[in-house]
């Protein structure tokens, strides 16, 4: 604190005038904004923030009562800004365990297309949102008839693990299927998140012999129809994991 402020504070402490300490008004008004954070929750420094100053006023004017006042507002920041950052950390876990709960149900029904012969509609769950066939009723019957799609679903499926899925789906069940790891989820464009997931899946319900493979989902929500599109973008075997 540089001199001229000093003898400013002792002035103003003989005149015994008190004035509000700039933290506590600033850790008020940062209270009032934080909120946001409960919509974007990048703007969880906005509370860190209040909390910060809401402290340094509180503490300040603890320090200098005869010179400062304004502790409720400081006390009013700290509170508010507690709250929604609590608010804010504990919805982002829950949707952290929403996306991957979603992601591991959405692999069990990709596998139990495989199980009941529904290939075409497996196919479907890998293929982009653009190019899904989503005005076909019998996705069979449309894949028989299609011999571009038919084939594109051929190539698809001969790539490892999927063949192998596909070549022992009499010795594995759906419900088996294990979470080895949530890896990881990345935001990577406005509405767009990617989740990875690391998988077992036991033969013949052995421990022992398992496929292991990893997953990455795409999640895409369109604001238009308020409903999230999933897709399995990729799909490769543990053994060639990092």
């Amino acid at each position: 604190m540089s001199t001229n402020e000093t003898n400013s504070d002792q002035w103003e402490s003989v005149k015994g005038y008190k004035r509000l300490h700039w933290a506590a008004v600033v850790a008020l008004i940062i209270a009032l904004l934080s909120p946001i954070c409960l919509v974007v929750q990048w703007f969880t420094i906005i509370p860190v923030a209040g909390i910060i100053l809401g402290i340094l006023g509180f503490m300040t004017i603890k320090k200098m009562p005869e010179i400062y006042h304004g502790s409720n507002f400081s006390l009013i920041g700290i509170v508010v800004s507690i709250v929604m950052l609590s608010w804010s950390i504990t919805g982002a876990i829950k949707s952290v365990e929403y996306y991957n709960d979603t992601a591991f149900n959405n692999t069990v029904q990709w596998l139990t297309y495989f199980k009941e012969d529904e290939l075409p509609a497996a196919h479907q769950v890998m293929v982009g949102m653009e190019s899904r066939q989503h005005n076909v009723q019998f996705l069979n019957t449309h894949y028989a008839n299609n011999r571009g799609l038919y084939s594109d679903m051929l190539t698809a499926f001969e790539k490892s693990p999927i063949n192998i899925l596909l070549n022992t789906k009499d010795r594995w069940e759906p419900h088996d299927l294990q979470l080895v790891k949530n890896e990881g989820q990345w935001d990577l464009k406005k509405n767009k998140l990617r989740v990875t997931q690391h998988y077992h899946l036991p033969l013949n319900g052995s421990e022992e012999e398992v496929i292991a493979f990893r997953i990455q989902h795409y999640r895409v929500y369109d604001s238009a129809g308020r409903a999230s599109q999933w897709q399995i973008e990729s799909i490769i075997d543990a053994d060639e994991l990092p």
